[in-house]
């Protein structure tokens, strides 16, 4: 890509907390280049934060990349940040493509994005090496109650429902398809922020209490630090072979153990709490994509408080 310090970013998924993350974290950096948003939806909030936007297709329509491609040779656009979980295979799939191009993906590789957006996939392949929930896909195989079921392939909190009872668990298989059912873990919930080279070398991870939540995205939460979490999920980023940002899901279990609930392989919706305790994670993805040498951030700890923000669209 353009090694200059100011590259044509493009933003997916401009109606998602993550891109929005990602374009304030950019701007408080002062970030002189040019943003480009993109998303199905029109109105898309992220459309009229950036500098330029471009409706496109469904993730689903046969004419997304070419329409995505289309955007991204009008715009010049060197360097790509999906924050979507809906389009992050198909910017993977593309990456040799467009490197060709002169364009540079911050994505992992499509079976690293596999392993983990298979939930199954991702417990069979990590629960001997690291503390993960008992899980099942099998209602007949739970031995206690509560437990929490989640579909095998799904986004943010949809379809995820605590099952305190036989009765309820049978009424949410009876109701969803291809679901994972898993161990209750009733203790604090984490978020933690990874941050990878483009090799698969982890850098930094940034763990975050989740005091709130809507919609399962943060509203209230408490960086800290706690060297065990850390390094646990820098461990898993390594096998995981993961590259760029990921967010990972922690919560702790009745014995104090804490264990990975999932990981979702792109910048996560609350990523701004990172860069306002000093990690800016969307800065540093511009210093990885120039080939620069990038220091393990320093962070703090800070309870951040979020509120809506209006956009107003005139006539």
């Amino acid at each position: 890509m353009n090694t200059s310090s100011s590259p044509t970013v493009l933003l997916p998924g401009g109606g998602g907390t993550a891109a929005i993350c990602a374009l304030k974290s950019l701007r408080l950096a002062n970030f002189q280049g040019k943003i480009v948003s993109t998303d199905a939806d029109p109105l898309s909030p992220g459309f009229f934060l950036a500098d330029a936007y471009a409706t496109l297709p469904p993730i689903s329509d046969p004419q997304f990349f070419p329409q995505a491609l289309e955007v991204i040779e009008r715009e010049k656009i060197s360097l790509i940040l999906p924050t979507s979980g809906f389009d992050i295979l198909v910017y993977s799939k593309h990456k040799a493509e467009l490197a060709r191009r002169g364009v540079t993906v911050i994505v992992s590789d499509p079976e690293a994005l596999e392993n983990c957006i298979d939930k199954w996939k991702f417990y069979q392949l990590t629960h001997e090496r690291f503390p993960m929930p008992r899980s099942t896909l099998d209602p007949r195989a739970i031995g206690e109650f509560p437990c929490f079921v989640k579909p095998v392939r799904g986004k943010g909190s949809r379809g995820i429902a605590l099952c305190r009872n036989a009765e309820e668990l049978a009424e949410q298989v009876a109701k969803q398809k291809d679901l994972l059912i898993q161990e209750y873990l009733p203790g604090e919930e984490y978020s933690i922020d990874v941050l990878s080279d483009l090799d698969g070398n982890p850098i930094v991870a940034v763990p975050r209490v989740r005091l709130a939540t809507k919609e399962g995205i943060s509203v209230k939460g408490r960086v800290f630090h706690d060297a065990a979490i850390q390094e646990t999920c820098l461990a898993l980023a390594r096998f995981l072979n993961l590259q760029g940002p990921s967010c990972m899901q922690m919560r702790r279990a009745a014995d104090g153990t804490v264990k990975f609930l999932e990981v979702n392989p792109r910048m996560g919706g609350g990523t701004i709490f990172a860069t306002l305790a000093g990690a800016n994670f969307a800065q540093l993805q511009i210093e990885l994509a120039a080939g620069r040498a990038v220091q393990v951030p320093t962070f703090r700890d800070i309870t951040v408080l979020r509120y809506y923000e209006e956009v107003v669209l005139e006539g």
